[in-house]
C-alpha cells in the first residue's frame, strides 16, 4: 500500500502513458505472450510468401478486406465490456479489488484490468486505421506505388509491400489473440466478484444460524 500524495497522483492518471504502464506492470510488452506469437506467425505467413505464386500486394488487399470484416465487430465487443467493467458499481467489491498488488508495479487487480482492455482496445482502433489508410492509399495512387509497375523500383516496391503486410498481419494477429487476454481477465473478474459475494453470503448465513441458535 502506498501513501505518498505525489505517487497516488501518478498511478491515477487518465493519459495513454499511465494506460501503457499499467499494461506493462508486469513485464515489458514485447514480453508478453501473444504479442511474441503474433511476431512468429506473421514472421511464418511472410516466408510462407516465397512459396507462393501470389504478390505481396494481393495478399495486402486480402488481409484489409479481414480487417474491415471482422475488426469493427471485435472493437464493438471489446467497447461493450470495457464500458460495463468501468461502470462496474459495487462499492464493497471495488474496494478489494483496487487494493496495489504485489509484482504489478504497485498496480491493482481493477486498473490492471483496464489497462488490459484499453491496450486491447487501442491496438484494434491502430489495426482498423491502418487498413484504412492504406487502402485509401491503394486508391489514389491507383497500384503506382504499391503494385510494381516500374522496372527501376520493383526491388523498393516489393519491399514496401512486404513490410507493409507484415505490419498488417501483425496487427490483425495480435488484435486477435489479445482477445484471449481480455477474456482472461474478465473472466477473473467475474470469478473475484462471485468470490467475495459468496463468502459474504457464507458469512450471512453463520450468522444467522448463530443468532437462531442464540435464541433458542
Amino acid at each position: 500500500m502506498y501513501s505518498d500524495p505525489e505517487e497516488i497522483k501518478a498511478k491515477h492518471k487518465g493519459d495513454i502513458r499511465t494506460l501503457w504502464n499499467i499494461y506493462q506492470s508486469d513485464g515489458k510488452f514485447y514480453k508478453n505472450f501473444f504479442f511474441k506469437v503474433s511476431i512468429i506467425l506473421s514472421v511464418l505467413f511472410i516466408v510462407s510468401l516465397c512459396f507462393s505464386m501470389t504478390s505481396a500486394y494481393d495478399i495486402i488487399q486480402k488481409v484489409v478486406e479481414v480487417a474491415f470484416g471482422i475488426l469493427p465487430s471485435m472493437l464493438g465487443f471489446n467497447l461493450g465490456a470495457y464500458v460495463l467493467i468501468v461502470g462496474f458499481g459495487g462499492t464493497e467489491i471495488l474496494s478489494k479489488i483496487t487494493k496495489p498488488l504485489k509484482g504489478q508495479n504497485n498496480y491493482s487487480f481493477y486498473q490492471k484490468l483496464n489497462g488490459v482492455m484499453g491496450v486491447s482496445v487501442l491496438v484494434q482502433i491502430s489495426a482498423l486505421l491502418s487498413s484504412f489508410f492504406i487502402r485509401i492509399w491503394d486508391k489514389l495512387q491507383d497500384g503506382i506505388i504499391w503494385k510494381p509497375s516500374c522496372t527501376a523500383l520493383v526491388f523498393v516496391e516489393k519491399s514496401i509491400n512486404v513490410s507493409a503486410l507484415f505490419f498488417m498481419t501483425f496487427l490483425v494477429t495480435y488484435s486477435i489473440l489479445i482477445l484471449v487476454s481480455v477474456i482472461k481477465h474478465v473472466f477473473m473478474f467475474s470469478q473475484t466478484i462471485h468470490f467475495f459475494t459468496y463468502t459474504n453470503r457464507i458469512a450471512d448465513d453463520q450468522k444467522k444460524d448463530q443468532s437462531t441458535k442464540t435464541n433458542s
